[in-house]
């Protein structure tokens, strides 16, 4: 009967070809195909870190068992790495496990505006009740389609700044505003031979980091800028961001770093991902806080009486006036478009943050459209019924409940459109565009010279 002999180094070398198999094994497991058939669509949500777990650790596999085999042959330099290998390839794998398991969110971290958009994102709207419909951004960073750095000749460029309203929360890139306006100029407008649209609007963005997304647009030369405003932006700064007393924690996903490469370990890693939720925990209190004392309808009702609120505007109006000064210097206009909050669509007395901001503007010789007076005649369709509600003595509340099923049709919830909403604001800006005569008017039956 033959003997088996079995060496120490056999052994040494078997371990470590053993912990490459298994990673391969895992490789095998944690992967966007069988992904498919545990999370089914939302599978897309966690693709890209699915993809890069297989490749981590098949990687690490191969090299393991390469070692391993070394190792069992003979002495040589594989000795003194294998035990590092296998550390650092355990490490490695189990903090792309964790990163799989949480997956990354829609932004990624900035050093200088906190986060943007990642580049060549995929994810689903299952977050809104909409799991097989997706969110695609560019190679940009916005949410829109690929377009060319530079404008082609004849191309009239409208850049889109804003925050999550502007960007399209729970829609679809086909539902927000910029594409229903760029459907409206291709169909109407001959004075230019394309249209481009771009919608550089970021969830949770506020107007600081609106002008740098101003800053770092000039690349596409654009012809003209509507600056979406949503009423949070006066408060949310205070609630989130560190420089003015913020959690710091709450940028979707995405924590506030001192510097980048501190950044990257707390929101690209699994274990920072981790340490990350644990951290949020310990501030919901302070932020729910700091949401009672800065909320929007406090803030419409209290912007030129509160001081707190005094001091918000005067930091907001002051960065609105950056981005004015912005538009003038590089002779490219700037317009103003102000988003309502559904209470406001009923009741004037909701609306001082509306002549506040037309005040500005007109200091700056900024054009502004409101569109609460649009949003209000396409869901209020019948005046009388309000009016004869308030002399009942009707709440607010009891007002709403008789529009309810309108607002719905428009207002995705409070701020938030719907894509019937996002068309409402796309009529408005086209309005805007007509009347000015930057592009023709539906059916206008007008000759161009050839661009």
């Amino acid at each position: 009967m033959a003997t088996i002999t079995v060496t120490s180094r056999g052994l040494g070398g078997g371990i470590v070809a053993s912990a490459g198999v298994l990673a391969l094994i895992s490789a095998l497991v944690m992967n966007p195909v069988v992904g498919k058939l545990t999370k089914g669509p939302l599978v897309v949500d966690y693709a890209d870190v699915l993809v890069g777990y297989f490749w981590w650790a098949t990687a690490i596999g191969i090299g393991l068992i390469m070692l391993g085999r070394r190792i069992a042959r003979g002495k040589s330099r594989a000795d003194g790495i294998a035990v590092l290998a296998l550390m650092l390839g355990a490490i490695v794998l189990f903090d792309r496990f964790l990163l799989a398991r949480k997956g990354l969110p829609l932004w990624r971290y900035d050093p200088e505006v906190r986060y943007v958009h990642r580049p060549g994102a995929v994810r689903t709207l299952a977050g809104a009740g909409r799991p097989t419909e997706l969110v695609r951004i560019n190679s940009w960073g916005h949410h829109d389609t690929e377009f060319p750095e530079e404008k082609p000749p004849g191309e009239l460029r409208v850049l889109m700044l804003g925050d999550s309203v502007t960007m399209g929360f729970a829609v679809t890139y086909a539902e927000t505003y910029s594409k229903h306006l760029e459907d409206l100029l291709d169909a109407s407008d001959r004075k230019h031979a394309t249209h481009q649209v771009i919608n550089s609007g970021v969830h949770g963005y506020s107007t600081f980091q609106e002008k740098r997304m101003f800053e770092r647009s000039l690349r596409f030369a654009p012809d003209i800028v509507f600056i979406g405003f949503c009423m949070n932006d006066v408060t949310e700064p205070f609630i989130v961001d560190t420089e003015y007393g913020g959690t710091g924690l709450d940028y979707h996903g995405v924590s506030q770093t001192p510097n980048p490469f501190v950044g990257w370990l707390s929101n690209e890693t699994g274990l920072g991902r981790f340490m990350q939720g644990l951290a949020l925990r310990g501030k919901s209190r302070e932020a729910e806080a700091r949401l009672e004392i800065y909320n929007v309808l406090g803030m419409a009702q209290t912007s030129r009486t509160d001081p707190r609120m005094q001091e918000a505007w005067r930091i907001l109006l002051t960065q609105l006036g950056e981005v004015y000064a912005l538009g003038r210097e590089q002779g490219i206009p700037v317009v103003l478009v102000i988003f309502p909050y559904t209470f406001q669509l009923l009741e004037s007395s909701g609306r001082e943050p509306h002549e506040i901001l037309r005040a500005h503007a007109a200091e700056h010789g900024i054009d502004v459209i409101d569109t609460t007076d649009a949003l209000a005649r396409a869901i209020v369709d019948d005046p009388q019924l309000v009016e004869y509600l308030r002399s009942k003595g009707r709440s607010r509340e009891e007002v709403f409940a008789y529009h309810e099923h309108r607002m719905r049709k428009y207002f995705f919830d409070h701020d938030h459109f719907t894509t019937e909403g996002h068309a409402v604001v796309a009529g408005e800006i086209h309005e805007y565009l007509v009347e000015h005569q930057w592009v023709d008017a539906p059916g206008a039956d007008v000759r161009h010279p050839t661009h």
